[in-house]
């Protein structure tokens, strides 16, 4: 049997983009993160734990969306899915969605969104995501 947990509109002004002003004033990001894990007995835990799990999704994602620039937000993304594969070993897939409204477009658009699902599986097979960050 398995479940879903979900931290949903995390929000972050970060310095991701191709663009140079991008990179230089930065966005806001909307990030949601669903993790699906197996479910027995012995997995079944209390709401307290429920809350220290979200808490442990917002650091790994803040450390993520704060640290190294990002040029491609799929791969800021994917980087985000093998901090959770990575961090925490109860889970089997993970998907993360990032948005972002603050869009240096010229055109009348909302906003911009992307999203990725991974699985521990192609996590162990592929290990850590490549090309997609600049410092």
């Amino acid at each position: 049997m398995r479940g879903t947990y979900a931290v949903k509109g995390m929000s972050f002004h970060a310095f991701h983009g191709v663009l140079e002003v991008e990179r230089e004033l930065g966005q806001v990001f909307l990030v949601d993160v669903m993790l699906v894990v197996e479910l027995n007995s012995a997995s079944s835990t209390p709401h307290a734990d429920s809350i220290l799990r979200g808490a442990v999704v917002y650091d790994l994602t803040k450390n993520v969306m704060m640290g190294t620039k990002y040029k491609s937000h799929m791969g800021l993304a994917l980087r985000i899915a093998h901090e959770m594969l990575g961090n925490i070993k109860e889970v089997t897939d993970v998907t993360v969605a990032i948005e972002r409204r603050n869009l240096f477009i010229a055109g009348d658009v909302q906003s911009v969104a992307v999203e990725v699902s991974c699985s521990r599986e192609e996590f162990e097979k592929k290990g850590q995501p490549g090309p997609w960050k600049t410092e």
